[in-house]
C-alpha cells in the first residue's frame, strides 16, 4: 500500500489534481507491470492471474546505459532507446542494433534485444492480403533501428529497420514474454492506436497493367489481420 501511494502521489504532481483519474490509470499501469520493472533488488515472478512466466531481464545502474543510445520513446518515467552497436555499410546494409528499456524511478535499465544481421525475413509464411504476423524468436530480429510504445502499460514495443536495403520490416515485442512478431508490412508502421490496441503499417503491391500502390492494415498487438485501411493509393 505504501508503494502504490507514493505512485499516486508521483502521478498527482505529473499530471495535476485536476486530473486524478488519468493519475490512477498510470498507477494501475505501473501496479500491473511490477513483477517486470520494480527495482533492482526483485525478480520478475509468474504473472498468477495469468499463469504466464515472465523473462527475467539482466538489469544494470542506468548510468551503464551507452552513452550512444538514442531516446525513441516514453511513457512517465518508462524511457525507450536504440543504440547502433555497429554502423550499416555497403557490405552490410542491416547493421547491429540493440534496444534498452530504462526505469528512471528506479534508476535501472535493461537491454531487450540485440538484431541479428543474418536472420531472414518470413515472408512466405505471410502471403495473402489478410495475413497475420509470424512469430519469431527473438536472437533472429533483423532490424531495429527505430522503437516506439505500443501499449500504455509499456510492455509491447515495435521495432522496425530495413536490413535488406527495401522493405522495412516490422516487429512487435512483447517485453515481459521476451517474445516477437514480424509484421507482413513492408513499408512501416504508420500510426499507432493505444486505445483501440491496434497498429496501422503500410505494405507495398502491384497492379496488374503495371504500377506499384500502397496500402494500410490494421493489426493487434498481438500481430492478427484486423482490416485494410482505406483504398490503396498509387505511388
Amino acid at each position: 500500500m505504501k508503494k502504490i501511494f507514493l505512485t499516486l502521489s508521483v502521478a498527482l504532481v505529473l499530471v495535476g489534481c485536476n486530473k486524478l483519474s488519468q493519475a490512477k490509470t498510470y498507477v494501475e499501469a505501473v501496479d500491473s507491470l511490477l513483477n517486470t520493472t520494480d527495482s533492482i533488488q526483485e525478480t520478475p515472478k509468474a504473472d498468477a492471474t495469468e499463469g504466464q512466466d515472465t523473462f527475467s531481464y539482466e538489469e544494470f545502474d542506468i548510468s551503464e546505459l551507452p552513452a550512444s543510445a538514442d531516446e525513441q520513446d516514453r511513457i512517465f518515467n518508462h524511457v525507450l532507446y536504440v543504440n547502433e552497436d555497429e554502423a550499416p555499410d555497403e557490405n552490410d546494409l542491416a547493421g547491429v542494433y540493440t534496444v534498452w528499456v530504462a526505469d528512471e524511478r528506479w534508476g535501472v535499465t535493461r537491454k531487450i534485444l540485440t538484431t541479428n544481421p543474418d536472420a531472414e525475413a518470413q515472408w512466405s509464411q505471410m502471403s495473402g492480403k489478410e495475413a497475420d504476423g509470424v512469430a519469431v524468436p527473438m536472437n533472429m530480429i533483423a532490424a531495429a533501428s527505430s522503437a516506439s510504445y505500443a501499449s500504455e502499460d509499456f510492455s509491447k514495443i515495435v521495432v522496425e529497420g530495413c536490413p535488406d536495403g527495401r522493405n522495412t520490416w516490422t516487429y512487435i515485442i512483447d517485453i515481459p514474454k521476451h517474445t516477437a512478431i514480424q509484421l507482413p508490412s513492408t513499408e512501416g508502421v504508420q500510426d499507432i492506436d493505444m486505445d483501440e490496441g491496434e497498429i496501422i503499417a503500410a505494405s507495398y503491391g502491384y497492379y496488374p497493367e503495371g504500377g506499384r500502390y500502397t496500402v494500410n492494415k490494421a493489426y493487434s498487438l498481438d500481430g492478427k489481420f484486423l482490416r485494410q485501411v482505406g483504398d490503396p493509393q498509387p505511388e
